[in-house]
């Protein structure tokens, strides 16, 4: 008997164990899911608030260099209200995809930044016993993650553009999981800026089915608008351009004085 207790008991907790590790498991992966689920609805709604100033609204720069001088030295973006800034800023991204304007310390810490509170606070509240010990594991993981979440976004977007490559063991490694989806998909995430209104999520892009199930609802009952802030802005650019067009042709003199600029 006591042959088959030992048998029974190390069973027992080898089952316990391996438990435990798989409940470990997948609150991680639920953890990295509401990550990307956040990063997609504050994308999503970031890329459907509109610059309120028109001029600014249409004009695009194409390359990091041209964006740094534009925000740095004319006046159409230095006298813009700082909430059209941001917006400008961070619209622009779907013109000039990578690499980033800002130095990927300064991403960090755009999102260390806010992040930083909601972690102490979170750290007072589980502290103080008001915080499911589960609910805790997989909200910690997800705040502890949150800072690399533009590091997975650029990555995506370094494949994209050839930079990124399975040349070397890092690459292999990197390029592999954007391939498994444990990563940001590359081929996923182009496909947000050829559409602008799909595929918000930037960390792994796990949650891109359900937030791409939002927008079109909220455009459905009228939230957002059908047509995503970036593609009414190109189209307007066009159209503005194609008028411009038209009375230069009646009129040479005005050249150039209608056109919006595009750079």
């Amino acid at each position: 008997m006591d042959f088959f207790s030992t048998i029974f008991t190390d069973f027992s907790a080898n089952s316990s164990q391996g438990l435990t590790v798989a409940r470990y498991i997948i609150e991680v992966g639920i953890g990295l899911y509401l990550l990307d689920l956040i990063t997609g609805i504050v994308h999503m709604y970031l890329d459907y608030q509109t610059v309120k100033d028109r001029d600014l609204r249409l004009h695009v720069e194409r390359n990091i260099d041209d964006i740094v001088k534009f925000e740095t030295t004319d006046a159409l973006f230095m006298n813009a209200t700082p909430n059209d800034k941001y917006l400008w800023n961070f619209h622009v991204h779907h013109d000039a995809p990578y690499p980033s304007v800002d130095s990927e310390w300064e991403l960090t810490m755009q999102l260390v930044r806010p992040l930083t509170p909601a972690y102490l606070l979170s750290v007072a509240l589980w502290y103080y016993g008001h915080m499911n010990p589960t609910f805790a594991r997989i909200w910690f993981g997800a705040l502890t993650a949150g800072p690399a979440m533009q590091k997975t976004h650029f990555l995506a977007h370094a494949r994209n553009h050839g930079v990124l490559t399975k040349k070397t063991l890092g690459g292999w490694i990197i390029c592999t999981l954007q391939d498994t989806g444990f990563l940001l998909s590359p081929a996923s995430h182009k496909r947000h800026h050829e559409e602008f209104d799909c595929n918000f999520c930037i960390f792994n892009g796990w949650a891109n089915p359900l937030v791409n199930q939002i927008r079109k609802l909220l455009s459905v009952v009228g939230i957002f608008p059908l047509l995503p802030p970036t593609a009414q802005a190109r189209l307007d650019r066009s159209n503005d351009e194609a008028a411009a067009k038209k009375v230069e042709k009646k009129n040479p003199k005005v050249k150039g004085k209608t056109a919006v600029s595009a750079n």
